[in-house]
């Protein structure tokens, strides 16, 4: 199992960013890796996120 390096951003008043890494499967598609990750981020905050508009994007992935 490999992992993955993906940076979130949330766009409140201030732009909030966050990189989170989580793990991936070689045939993983891109949005069941930033599914994981947005996941990781809410449990990791708390439960709960900033509200705004959110985009993520994968920087690294090693399989």
């Amino acid at each position: 199992m490999g992992k993955a390096i993906v940076k979130c951003n949330i766009a409140t008043y201030e732009i909030e960013e966050y990189v989170v890494e989580v793990p991936c499967e070689k045939d993983d598609v891109e949005e069941l890796i930033i599914s994981r990750a947005w996941k990781k981020l809410r449990e990791e905050e708390g439960g709960s996120l900033p509200y705004g508009n959110r985009t993520a994007e994968i920087i690294q992935r090693n399989d």
